[in-house]
């Protein structure tokens, strides 16, 4: 009589997106059934056939060594390769091979091929993964169950015996993800044509477009990219990145929209109020200066037009009327109040992703002085994610509600989608009446700048932003620049809300600009999603 045991593997969830505006669903990543083959050297009776036999259907697929195998004539179980098909499998069974048995595993399998690769990550052999894999692995992973049986000389199960175990295994969840296929594919193909055009200028580009009215995540795209079923392969682990959750930066002027609606919602700025533009302005110690080619903006401005030509100058003066020419620190504790706390900037989303927190340096910190808070108006000084952005500039645009950003639409039971409920907002921003006058702004910057390629009959509003980045001595420099677009879009009927936000980044080798390095990338996605959503224009 012998006691056989083994384990009984749960089936490790699969992965699922949606696919259409009727809430359709199409597999991400499934599992393909294979088995590992092993051998117990304690039952074998010809080693010399089980080798010879075994060797033969395998070949290249054995994982160990013969001598390995037989080191230890005691053992009882010895895997000799992993991953084996179906038709392989079944060739071992005809053998016949006492003492060779057979586990079904299984493997992840792509349909979709690298689709949101950097989204969907992986789980490696050490069980360390990334992406979704990574992060919600204790939902994916199961718990596996065992079955002990006794047997006979023969292996032949006998059905009496205390020793008889059967507990099941419990399958992972599947998930299905709020990415939609064909925006998620519309935008990679648009992220690599732009940086394949920019012959070298642009090393790489990421996007992500969102619901602003419920904090889904319809694409967040990045390229390059990489192939989840070979990610072994891979030798520059740089592309595992998905930069919009896991890669903080400076954004630039893409934040002076939370500026100017701080200002507007503390009821200290009116967009038609007027200030006189040098060109530059003192803080401290620092000379600080518009963007070059705004030169001929000199003079006296609206906000307006600071906003539309962004003029650093602008953007200062906005913080300066909420606590006057020196910045003091009750108008650096507001805009640290708005920023941080209800604009949800420099601090984790709860994204269900790996998120970098990024950095907005207090009014209690040394570092959270009148120099920083001036730069910090214009979107430089601090360390943000994309997503992090996204989602406070939502808040901005929707009439000021902010729905924490969510990759994760339901599960999938038996073939039958399971919707997760619908998200409702964290907190109030901004009022309505600061949101309604923000997008009046954007959409009259969007006019203003590059506002001919959108397609006619609806509500557009895009501001861009080209960030300076660190060189070696650890000052600003121009040399390369990281550059983005965030905008909304949707119906041009009165009271209608954005149905979408998008924001792109373009990390440069070399110098680039938002408005035409990154504007493009807004307008050809908008563009399309505006046909997607079969939003409606008005004549």
């Amino acid at each position: 009589m012998r006691i056989k045991q083994r384990e009984l593997i749960a089936k490790r969830g699969e992965i699922y997106m949606m696919s259409g505006i009727n809430k359709e669903t199409t597999p991400l990543v499934m599992n393909e059934r294979t088995w590992t083959i092993f051998v117990d050297p304690s039952y074998v009776d010809d080693k010399n056939k089980v080798q010879v036999e075994l060797q033969e259907i395998l070949g290249d697929q054995m994982i160990t060594s013969w001598e390995k195998v037989w080191s230890n004539m005691k053992n009882m179980y010895v895997e000799v390769a992993k991953n084996v098909n179906y038709d392989t499998v079944v060739k071992i069974k005809d053998a016949n091979l006492k003492g060779v048995g057979r586990k079904e595993t299984s493997r992840r399998v792509y349909p979709a091929g690298s689709l949101a690769a950097q989204v969907v990550g992986f789980v490696n052999a050490e069980g360390v993964g990334s992406g979704v894999e990574g992060s919600l692995n204790s939902r994916l992973t199961g718990k596996n169950g065992m079955l002990k049986t006794v047997t006979d000389v023969n292996s032949v199960p006998l059905s009496i015996g205390d020793d008889n175990v059967e507990i099941p295994a419990q399958d992972g969840e599947d998930i299905v993800l709020t990415l939609d296929e064909n925006i998620q594919r519309k935008v990679e193909r648009v992220l690599k044509n732009s940086v394949d055009r920019s012959n070298g200028a642009a090393k790489s580009a990421s996007a992500l477009v969102m619901d602003p009215n419920s904090g889904k995540i319809w694409a967040m795209a990045n390229y390059p990219t990489f192939d989840p079923a070979e990610y072994y392969k891979v030798t520059d682990a740089s592309l595992f990145t998905n930069r919009t959750t896991e890669s903080a930066y400076e954004p630039a002027s893409v934040c002076k929209p939370f500026t100017y609606a701080m200002a507007i919602n503390e009821g200290k700025l009116d967009p038609d109020d007027s200030y006189y533009n040098y060109g530059y302005t003192k803080v401290g110690d620092r000379i600080m200066k518009n963007a070059t080619g705004t030169e001929n903006q000199v003079g006296k401005r609206t906000f307006r037009e600071a906003l539309d030509h962004s003029l650093n100058t602008g953007s200062i003066q906005a913080l300066r009327s909420i606590g006057g020419e020196n910045i003091p620190k009750t108008a650096r504790t507001t805009m640290y109040d708005y920023l941080y706390n209800r604009f949800g900037l420099g601090h984790t989303t709860g994204v269900q992703l790996y998120e970098a927190t990024g950095k907005i340096y207090s009014p209690q910190e040394d570092e959270g002085n009148a120099v920083r808070y001036a730069n910090m108006t214009f979107g430089q000084g601090m360390s943000l994610t994309m997503v992090q952005v996204a989602a406070g500039f939502s808040s901005v645009i929707n009439g000021g509600k902010y729905y924490k950003p969510t990759i994760v639409a339901g599960t999938m039971k038996n073939g039958t989608f399971y919707e997760d409920d619908e998200p409702a907002s964290v907190r109030d921003t901004v009022t309505p009446l600061t949101s309604s006058i923000m997008r009046g702004m954007l959409q009259e910057v969007r006019s203003v700048n590059g506002g001919k390629a959108d397609k006619p009959g609806y509500n557009i509003g895009v501001k861009t932003g080209t960030a300076e980045t660190y060189d070696e001595s650890g000052k600003y420099t121009s040399n390369k620049t990281v550059v983005g677009a965030v905008g909304f879009g949707g119906s041009a009927k009165e009271g209608a809300m954005p149905e979408y936000v998008i924001l792109v980044r373009v990390d440069g080798n070399t110098l680039l600009w938002g408005v035409s390095n990154a504007v493009p990338i807004f307008t050809e996605i908008s563009n399309y999603m505006l046909e997607y959503l079969r939003i409606e224009p008005v004549n």
